[in-house]
């Protein structure tokens, strides 16, 4: 994708010696800040900040990623080729290190590399610290024509949310879509929660296991369910919450949504948004989408029930449907029928981790899970009903420690 040869960095500057210079030299910083924020720095002349005037969904602008000041390369194999670190229906993701851009032609201001030493004008009363800038990105790009299109309606989701000063504590961060390829440049983060069960959790035996699940589960679900409800409140619908769509960093350990190429927003032409049935995986869709006659639209109710079967995934290390998987025509029924608690009545592992980390936590996790994983809607607890639950059992449980 781009020169990966080694860049010598320019020395720093000092000062400046005009006021020309020295305004170049704050709206860089500015422009940088903004990068580090998850901003565009296409445009970012005479706007307001985004934490000051955040838009909507609607009017929001594309972030673009900024290769001009600070560039990236993605190493290449023994066969000089780029090595996915992961895959999806419309994307391949690589990691790629930060690097300064080539020079095309003169630039018209000092170039810096971050992290910088201080720089103070003449004219300034106070010294600009040049925000550190991420070594590592994560680069999700387009593995199709038709891909293109996704990424590009996903960009916008993600500029949306990234105006928001939050956005960080609950979603993957955003740098801006690079205008050359249509790849997004995001945040590279340690693995996905998929990864982390089967690295971290599975491979232990089962009092370990269920040991560590007791430590992490209980924030670990607080964290997700506010962070959907974040994401409700932005009026944005995932539509494809799964392990595989959460990232974790590991120290300390924190989750994030990531993957918002199915997502919806209030102003999202559904034409351009694809279905659950093309990329979502049918054992963390709720049933109620899968119905032949009348497939429901993706909205907050569908969005819990994704994450209550994400966080069943977590405490059994698979689905709760994962019994029926040999069966394709069974296993669909399954999902179907809206009763994945009872599928779990059919995995004696499961079953038993299920039951081993309610003893551990003091508190029943399949009667906390079952408050969301009903079939009929309208039975089924609002996200803060179901959150209080959660919290009045911690406290409960931390109660008779």
């Amino acid at each position: 994708m781009h020169d990966s040869g080694a860049l010598t960095p320019p020395a720093t500057p000092t000062g400046a010696s005009h006021s020309k210079s020295s305004s170049a030299s704050s709206d860089f910083l500015s422009s940088l800040s903004s990068l580090r924020r998850g901003g565009s720095l296409s445009s970012s002349h005479g706007r307001p900040s985004l934490d000051e005037q955040l838009t909507g969904p609607e009017s929001t602008e594309l972030m673009t990623y900024p290769h001009h000041l600070i560039d990236y390369t993605i190493p290449l194999d023994e066969k000089d080729r780029k090595k996915p670190i992961g895959s999806g229906a419309w994307s391949n993701v690589y990691l790629a290190n930060s690097t300064l851009p080539q020079m095309r032609e003169k630039p018209s201001m000092p170039m810096m590399t971050p992290p910088l030493t201080p720089v103070r004008s003449r004219n300034a009363s106070t010294s600009e610290t040049l925000p550190s800038i991420p070594q590592r990105y994560a680069i999700k790009a387009p593995n199709s024509t038709s891909a293109k299109k996704v990424l590009d309606a996903e960009a916008r989701v993600l500029s949306y949310l990234s105006q928001y000063p939050s956005s960080s504590a609950h979603m993957v961060s955003f740098f801006g879509q690079d205008t050359r390829d249509g790849a997004l440049v995001l945040e590279a983060m340690d693995m996905t929660l998929e990864d982390w069960i089967s690295t971290n959790l599975n491979i232990l035996d089962r009092s370990s296991r269920t040991n560590k699940l007791a430590t992490i589960f209980p924030q670990l679900a607080l964290s997700l369910i506010d962070s959907m409800t974040w994401l409700h409140d932005k009026e944005c619908i995932h539509a494809d919450a799964k392990p595989s769509n959460i990232l974790v960093s590991m120290s300390p350990f924190h989750a994030v949504f990531s993957d918002f190429s199915s997502s919806i927003l209030p102003s999202s032409d559904a034409q351009s948004t694809p279905g659950p049935m093309g990329a979502g995986t049918w054992d963390f869709l709720d049933p109620s989408l899968l119905s032949s006659l009348n497939p429901a639209t993706p909205c907050a109710a569908t969005d819990l029930w994704s994450l209550a079967i994400t966080l069943v995934y977590f405490v059994l290390g698979a689905s709760p449907f994962e019994t029926f998987r040999h069966n394709k025509f069974q296993f669909r029924e399954m999902v179907k029928s809206g009763s994945p608690l009872q599928c779990i009545g059919y995995d004696d592992v499961a079953l038993a981790r299920l039951k081993d980390l309610s003893r551990a936590l003091g508190w029943d996790v399949g009667k906390w899970f079952g408050m969301v994983l009903m079939k009929k809607k309208e039975n089924r607890a609002e996200v803060g009903k179901w959150r209080a639950e959660l919290v009045r059992c911690m406290r409960v449980a931390e109660a008779k420690m």
